[in-house]
C-alpha cells in the first residue's frame, strides 16, 4: 500500500508539472443562498449593491417583458433579464461598455433592431452612437448637428429621448445647471445616424431652480394624465421629490403649465429621498399602464447609498408605494469585505462582512457583521440570518479586512483585522473553537502600511507556521515572514513588493490550491482587476506566475474576495465597492478529469484516491455530489472509463 502510494505521488508530480490546463469557468450566480436580516427574507442576496444606480428599461430578448438595465458609478452596465417580474442577473459587463455617465437604448431607426447611445469618451458633452448588428455592438461615431458640429450636453446632467412632438421619431433633450431645458429636434438620418438639430435652451420657457442652481438634473417624459400627450417628470440635486409639470397642449403642440408645477410627486406618498432622483416609466407588471421607479443618485441632503431604488405600482389613478429596494440584495452602502468562515464549529461557514462605515451613528465608522449559517442539511440550500451587526463593538476605523486564523495553533480561530489606515489589529481566541471570545491584544508587530491593509495568511515557506501577505492602498503585496513558530508568531517585512504584483491601487490577496497540486495558488484582486497567479514551483519553492486560465467577470471597483467550499457549492464572494456581494460560482467543466488532460483514465482515480485519503474536501470534484469524497467517487469514474 505504502509503496502504491508512494509510485501515484511521483505519477501526479510528472502530469501536474507538465502543462497543467484549466478547464474551470467562473459565472456571477443569481440564485445562490439566502440571507435573513432585520425580518426581511433576501432571496437573492449577492447581486451586487447599488450606490447612485442609472436605470433604463427595455425588451432586450423581445419576449414581451421589459428587461432592467443599470449603470453605477463604475461606468459599467448590468443586465437583469425579467423573467415574469423576477430579474435573473446576466451580465455585469454588458457588451463591453464602459467609462459612462449616462446610456439609452432604443430603436432609433425603426428598423426593429436596437442602437445604443451613450455619454461620449471623445466628446466632452457629445455622444456616442452605437449600432447592434448581427449580436454584436458597432461604434458607428459621434452625434452631430445639421451644421456637422458635435453636440454640447452638460455632463453633470442626465439627458432623455422622446417623441415630443408625435412624428415618430425621438428628440432629445438635455438639462442645465440654471434650471432650463436644451431642445434638439431629430432632423432625420444621414448615413446612418441621427442628426439632432440645437433649437433652444430655453424649452417652453421652463425656469426650476433649487436653492439658486441644479436645475432639471434627471427628466423623463410619460403621459401621466392619459390625456394623449406627454407630460414632464423631473428630479433636482435640491429637490428631495419630483417635480411634475403638466402639458396642456396635445401630443403633436405641446404646451408646458408652468405655472402650476407639482412639487411633490406621487400624489398619494411622495418620494423623499436625499434628493436628485431619477425617474422612469415602465409596464412591470403588464397591466397596461406604466408603474414608476425612482433611483435616487444622492443630492443636496446628503448620500443615500442604499434603500435607492423605489418602486410604485400604477394602480390606475394613482401610484402606490411598494418599496425602496426594488432588487433586494444585501448592501452594506460601499466597500465591503466578506468573509466564510465555521466560526462555531457546526460544520457549515458563516459569514462575515467587514464594511467601510456606517452612518447611522456617529462616528461614521467600519463594523463587522456577522451573518451566521442556518442552513439545511449538508448545505444544499445554505441561509445566513444576522447574529451582530456589530461582532467586536470596537471602533477598529473604517474599511475594515476581517481575516480568521488559528495562530497560535491552539485549535481555535483567531481573528485579524486590517483597516483603512494600514494597520492590522490582533484579537486572540481565549476561548475554544466551539465558542469563541476574543480578546484584543494590539497592532499586530506594529505593522503599519499608510493605507488599507487587507491580511492573508499562509504558510509560504512550509516551514509549520504562517506567513504574512498582505495587499495595500498602493497595489503592491507586502511579504511578511514569521520568524517565530507555529506556537509564537514574529512577523518581519522581507519585500514590500512580493512577486512583483503592481497594480493601480489597493490589492487584496486570497490564497488557495485551485489545482489540487499541494501548493497554494493565488487570486490578486485590486481597484479594476482579479488576477490568477498559478503557482508554478511546489510548497517548497513557491513561484507564482500570472496566468489567463482562470478568467473572472467584471465585478465593479475595489474587489475583495473569499472562497466558498462546501458540499454542494464552490466559488468566489466579491465584495465591491458600492456596498453589496457576487457569488461567483467556479465550475469544472471536465466531469472527473481531475489532471485536465481531456482524458479520463487512471491518473485521475489517482488523484481522486489521493484526495479522498487526504480528507481534502472540494465540490469542485465530487463526482457524484453527494457532499463526499469516498470510493462511490472512485467506482464512477472507474465506470466512465470501462463504458469508453
Amino acid at each position: 500500500m505504502k509503496k502504491f502510494f508512494f509510485v501515484s505521488n511521483i505519477i501526479i508530480g510528472i502530469i501536474l508539472i507538465c502543462n497543467f490546463i484549466f478547464c474551470y469557468n467562473t459565472k456571477i450566480e443569481s440564485e445562490f443562498g439566502k440571507i435573513i436580516s432585520n425580518d426581511i427574507v433576501y432571496d437573492n442576496p449577492f447581486l451586487g449593491g447599488f450606490n447612485k444606480p442609472k436605470i433604463h428599461w427595455v425588451d432586450w430578448n423581445k419576449d414581451g417583458f421589459s428587461d432592467l438595465f443599470i449603470l453605477d458609478e463604475d461606468g459599467k452596465i448590468r443586465y437583469f433579464l425579467n423573467q415574469n417580474q423576477s430579474f435573473a442577473l446576466q451580465t455585469t459587463d454588458f457588451l463591453g461598455l464602459s467609462n459612462l455617465n449616462w446610456f439609452f437604448i432604443y430603436d432609433f431607426d425603426n428598423d426593429n433592431d436596437y442602437e445604443i447611445v451613450t455619454s461620449s469618451s471623445i466628446y466632452l458633452g457629445g455622444i456616442s452612437y452605437y449600432d447592434f448588428i448581427n449580436n454584436e455592438l458597432i461604434y458607428i461615431s459621434e452625434i452631430i448637428d445639421e451644421n456637422n458640429s458635435y453636440l454640447d450636453l452638460d455632463q453633470s446632467m442626465i439627458p432623455t429621448f422622446s417623441d415630443i412632438d408625435a412624428d415618430g421619431d425621438l428628440d432629445l433633450f438635455s438639462g442645465n445647471i440654471i434650471g432650463t431645458l436644451n431642445f434638439f429636434e431629430n432632423k432625420g438620418f444621414s448615413n446612418d445616424i441621427p442628426i439632432f438639430n440645437y433649437e433652444t435652451n430655453f424649452w417652453q420657457d421652463i425656469y426650476i431652480v433649487g436653492q439658486s442652481r441644479h436645475g432639471a438634473s434627471a427628466i423623463s417624459f410619460i403621459d401621466l394624465d392619459g390625456d394623449l400627450d406627454l407630460d414632464l417628470s423631473w428630479g433636482d440635486y435640491f429637490q428631495q421629490s419630483l417635480y411634475i409639470i403638466w402639458n396642456i397642449g396635445d401630443k403633436f403642440n405641446p404646451i408646458m403649465d408652468n405655472d402650476n408645477i407639482l412639487t411633490q410627486f406621487p400624489y398619494e406618498e411622495p418620494i423623499f429621498t436625499a434628493g436628485l432622483n431619477l425617474p422612469s416609466f415602465v409596464d412591470i407588471d403588464n397591466d397596461d399602464d406604466n408603474d414608476l421607479f425612482v433611483t435616487t443618485l444622492s443630492g443636496a441632503y446628503g448620500y443615500q447609498l442604499t434603500n435607492n431604488f423605489a418602486y410604485y405600482e400604477n394602480i390606475g389613478n394613482s401610484f402606490t408605494y411598494q418599496t425602496n429596494n426594488f432588487i433586494e440584495t444585501i448592501d452594506h452602502l460601499t466597500d465591503v469585505n466578506p468573509k466564510f468562515i465555521d466560526i462555531d464549529n457546526d460544520g457549515d461557514l458563516d459569514l462575515f462582512i467587514g464594511t467601510n462605515y456606517d452612518t447611522s451613528s456617529f462616528p461614521w465608522i467600519g463594523k463587522i457583521i456577522f451573518y451566521e449559517n442556518k442552513g439545511f442539511e449538508l448545505d444544499i440550500q445554505p441561509y445566513w440570518e444576522i447574529n451582530n451587526d456589530d461582532f467586536l463593538s470596537i471602533n477598529l476605523g473604517n474599511n475594515l479586512f476581517p481575516e480568521f486564523i488559528d495562530i497560535d495553533n491552539d485549535d481555535d480561530l483567531d481573528l485579524f483585522v486590517g483597516n483603512y489606515n494600514g494597520l492590522i489589529h490582533y484579537f486572540k481566541n481565549i476561548g475554544t473553537i466551539n465558542n469563541y471570545n476574543f480578546e484584543y491584544q494590539g497592532i499586530l508587530n506594529d505593522i503599519d502600511l499608510q493605507g488599507y491593509s487587507a491580511p492573508e495568511f499562509i504558510d509560504i515557506d512550509n516551514d509549520s507556521d504562517y506567513d504574512l501577505l498582505v495587499g495595500c492602498l498602493d497595489g503592491k503585496v507586502y511579504f511578511y515572514e514569521n520568524i517565530g513558530d507555529k506556537y509564537n508568531f514574529n512577523f518581519v517585512l522581507v519585500s514590500s513588493n512580493y512577486n512583483n504584483i503592481n497594480y493601480e491601487s489597493r490589492t487584496s490577496v486570497l490564497s488557495f490550491d485551485l489545482d489540487f497540486d499541494q501548493d497554494e495558488d493565488l487570486l490578486v484582486s485590486s481597484t479594476n482587476n482579479i488576477a490568477f497567479y498559478e503557482n508554478i514551483g511546489d510548497n517548497l519553492n513557491n513561484q507564482f506566475q500570472l496566468s489567463n486560465d482562470l478568467l473572472f467577470p467584471f465585478t465593479g471597483k475595489n474587489t475583495s474576495l473569499d472562497f466558498y467550499n462546501s458540499c454542494s457549492h464552490a466559488g468566489f464572494i466579491a465584495g465591491i465597492s458600492t456596498g453589496g456581494m457576487y457569488f461567483i460560482s467556479l465550475n469544472n467543466n471536465s466531469y472527473g478529469d481531475l489532471n485536465n488532460d481531456s482524458i479520463l483514465n487512471i491518473y485521475d482515480i489517482i488523484i481522486l484516491v489521493e484526495l479522498v485519503l487526504s480528507d481534502n474536501y472540494s465540490a469542485l470534484i465530487d463526482t457524484n455530489s453527494d457532499c463526499s469524497l469516498d470510493i462511490v467517487d472512485i467506482i464512477d469514474i472507474v465506470s466512465i472509463i470501462l463504458d469508453n
